[in-house]
């Protein structure tokens, strides 16, 4: 079980790597087409369905369907897959696809999944309604919880600021540089 999804981990990063060098090369609808396979990919081991004969899953939908839907244990997948995320949304940004919804979209989705991680230093929100509290998770969690969501509100921000939602797009920025603490994202600097 634990080789399906080191192979499961491994497909998913050669994808981002490939939306990333696309994205070297300006050429963002092809990243946004490789960052979305890497989505799909993910999405069998986070999304809620029958899993039939694939006995590495079982378990791990058992704990997600428990939990309201949501990741509750950290893991380089997870993560890998909210920074597939915030790239997609990035190219959703981009003249050459200009598709703000999505964009959003693909930001809020991000700061929805990373909510049991980034609310509490140490602790991890569980439960259907997330209301109940599992310490004990190292301090690491929260501070890349925390960089990702800052990333994530900052990628909501600049859609909400493009679409003319000033109101927002000033509120998610000003919660993306607080989510950042003491180390304010470089992208959320430069903007």
């Amino acid at each position: 079980s634990d080789r399906a999804w080191d192979i499961l981990y491994q497909t998913v990063a050669v994808l981002k790597e490939a939306g990333n060098e696309a994205v070297r090369s300006s050429l963002y609808s092809l990243a946004a087409r490789r960052y979305d396979k890497a989505i799909n990919y993910c999405s069998i081991a986070y999304l809620e369905f029958q899993v039939g004969n694939c006995a590495f899953l079982a378990e791990h939908q058992i704990v997600i369907s428990g939990n309201g839907g949501y990741e509750c244990r950290w893991s380089p997948l997870f993560k890998l897959l909210i920074q597939v995320r915030l790239n997609l949304s990035m190219c959703f940004m981009k003249e050459e696809m200009n598709d703000v919804k999505s964009a959003i979209s693909q930001a809020t989705t991000s700061i929805k999944e990373l909510k049991p991680f980034s609310t509490e230093k140490g602790v991890v929100l569980t439960g259907k309604r997330l209301d109940r509290r599992r310490g004990d998770e190292p301090e690491s969690t929260y501070l890349e919880a925390k960089s990702l969501e800052a990333k994530a509100l900052f990628r909501l921000g600049s859609a909400q600021l493009s679409l003319g939602d000033y109101d927002d797009a000033v509120k998610s920025l000003y919660r993306s540089i607080k989510a950042s603490g003491d180390n304010p994202d470089k992208a959320v600097l430069r903007k």
